[in-house]
């Protein structure tokens, strides 16, 4: 009887086993293609490339010129993080040591804090930061993100591009952009697997 109670069980043992999730590292810098979604594999390709693009021009006036990163657009159906990308291009560029960049959006609330905490009178004037010896930037970096989505059947098609804008500050003239493009296409098979 035992025996038995033990045999009967064992599919059952089985069964709950195959079905428990498995979690493993991946290398971050694979080929990622669970879906036809943006995803991380997509990021870095655009950065990368637009950093490369960026600092191989040579339309930048000064040995280090100074740059600040406007906003990049999501115009996708899809929840993309542009600051992602903008803050991985970013650091490419600061890594690079040919750019001087400026905190943008993302920084000037904290520093205004601080330099409002200094002063306050809490701070000896001395260490304090002086006032109006903040640099401008030269250059502002901006852009969009945009995709075109089509299925037909159990195919699915997604078109992406990424485009970078480079503005002078004082001319207003676009002396640089690029874009990157991104083409998928998800074929479900017939049973979904």
């Amino acid at each position: 009887m035992k025996h038995m109670l033990r045999y009967s069980l064992l599919p059952l043992v089985l069964a709950s086993g195959a079905c428990t999730d498995r979690v493993t590292y991946e290398d971050p810098e694979g080929i990622e293609t669970i879906n036809e979604q943006f995803g991380g594999s997509d990021l870095l390709m655009i950065a990368q490339e637009m950093t490369q693009s960026f600092s191989n021009s040579n339309v930048w006036g000064s040995t280090k010129p100074r740059v600040v990163f406007g906003g990049v657009k999501n115009r996708t159906q899809q929840h993309v993080d542009t600051v992602n990308i903008t803050d991985t291009i970013q650091t490419a560029l600061i890594q690079s040591g040919k750019f001087t960049v400026l905190a943008g959006d993302q920084g000037i609330e904290e520093m205004k804090k601080e330099t409002d905490y200094q002063q306050s009178g809490a701070v000896d004037m001395e260490s304090a930061v002086q006032l109006g010896k903040q640099r401008g930037a030269e250059y502002v970096l901006y852009g969009r993100f945009t995709e075109i989505a089509k299925q037909e059947g159990s195919t699915k098609s997604r078109w992406m591009k990424f485009t970078l804008n480079g503005v002078n500050v004082q001319t207003r003239e676009i002396v640089w952009a690029d874009e990157k493009i991104i083409s998928k296409l998800k074929e479900e098979s017939f049973l979904g697997w």
